[in-house]
């Protein structure tokens, strides 16, 4: 968590961070910041808060963070940009090093954040020779680096932030699933019986989409990365996105996975697999299958167990099943094909991480992660998912953020 930082800073003997002004959504500038909007760059020295500069019109946005903020009119950019303009790499030396000298930045720096792969390839090997005499730039851990371990738990306020998302999330999708079953059915004897609006035509993937995007507006949530709603085949491919105009149908399995973020901050995700009027008896047993080993994955979530072993576990359970698993076929497109859980926050992925391989994770009080055990069989014509958030509570226990029902069958009531 946040209070982790200066001891990680510590420990990859690190005196400052700096993250660059960028227009890009930055997940680095939103943790240091406190989620301020703003597009300036963020300061940190070891032991002491973060410092941040702004534009002058971002100066009370930036200023809601309740740090200390100094707009760039304040230390002189605009002087040296009329110096230096013509020569950036000279005006991003004199412009560093200003800050530097005046926040009294020295000794070890890494720069973190997100833009331009060129433009900060550049910046920065031109500012490690041109500030050596102050500052030594030096690239941070990768994998995980110091930000992933910060993550990897959340303070109070960042858990009231998550189960706010969490609330408003949850009302989209039970909304969605009221929405979806105020249709009706297509004609009894038509073959692939289609979901139908009031006026007769079909109700296409897109048709949710837009009506989910609705409520989420409503809400205050960003659908940033795109939901996915993918039924039949579609639905056994994890991450397809489903075809906007492809009618739903009938007896098809629907994976309706959401991930909104509120404007610029925290993520929810969750997933919940349904299917109009009726469901097959192959797709009931992969349901009951895949909530066995979601209920299975829950009471294993106690502090100090090694998230692998989660993922361990449900390989396990469904392999005794006749499914092939990531673990005894790797690369497998059918059966489990992907990790059990991933961390929550500022990022959709993020600390800590549930593959078998992940030694370096263990459950600890202030976790925030997914549960989402899946089979997938896309040449069979469906995939199944369920995916809660949850954290790990100042007791240890699990709390189950998301609140939808996971009910497979939607019964059209239109």
């Amino acid at each position: 968590m946040k209070a982790d930082l200066d001891r990680l800073m510590e420990t990859e003997g690190l005196d400052a961070l700096v993250i660059p002004a960028a227009e890009n959504d930055n997940p680095y500038r939103a943790y240091l910041s406190n989620g301020a909007h703003y597009t300036g760059d963020v300061i940190k020295k070891r032991g002491e808060p973060p410092v941040l500069l702004a534009h002058a019109m971002e100066r009370d946005e930036a200023a809601k963070s309740g740090l200390i903020v100094y707009t760039y009119d304040e230390l002189g950019y605009g002087q040296l940009y009329y110096e230096h303009g013509h020569d950036m790499d000279a005006f991003n030396a004199a412009w560093y090093r200003r800050i530097f000298e005046k926040l009294a930045v020295s000794g070890h720096v890494a720069f973190y954040g997100v833009g331009d792969i060129n433009r900060m390839f550049r910046m920065l090997l031109y500012l490690r020779d041109a500030l050596a005499d102050r500052v030594t730039i030096v690239p941070g851990a990768v994998n995980p680096n110091l930000f992933n371990k910060a993550y990897e738990t959340k303070d109070t306020d960042e858990i009231a932030r998550l189960r706010d998302v969490a609330a408003r999330t949850s009302a989209v999708a039970q909304a969605a699933r009221a929405w979806i079953a105020e249709h009706c059915a297509e004609n009894r004897h038509a073959e692939n019986r289609r979901v139908i609006q009031a006026d007769g035509s079909p109700l296409t993937i897109g048709d949710v989409k837009r009506y989910v995007r609705g409520q989420l507006f409503e809400r205050d949530l960003e659908d940033i990365e795109g939901m996915i709603f993918a039924q039949g085949r579609d639905a056994g491919v994890p991450h397809s996105k489903g075809e906007d105009s492809d009618p739903v149908r009938l007896g098809e399995t629907i994976v309706f996975d959401l991930f909104p973020r509120e404007p610029g901050g925290y993520f929810h995700d969750m997933t919940r697999t349904w299917c109009i009027g009726y469901a097959s008896p192959e797709a009931q047993a992969a349901y009951d299958a895949v909530m066995e080993a979601y209920h299975r994955s829950i009471r294993m979530c106690k502090p100090g167990t090694p998230t692998a072993n989660l993922q361990e576990m449900v390989c396990a359970y469904f392999e005794e099943r006749g499914h092939p698993t990531v673990r005894n076929t790797p690369g497998t497109t059918d059966g489990y094909v992907h990790s059990l859980a991933h961390g929550l926050g500022l990022n959709v992925h993020e600390a800590p991480y549930f593959r078998s391989k992940a030694s370096d994770y263990h459950i600890q009080v202030g976790n925030v992660f997914t549960i989402e055990p899946g089979l997938y069989y896309p040449e069979r014509g469906y995939g199944v998912r369920i995916e809660d958030t949850v954290t790990i509570n100042e007791s240890g226990s699990v709390e189950v953020l998301t609140d939808c029902p996971y009910d497979l069958i939607i019964e059209l009531n239109g």
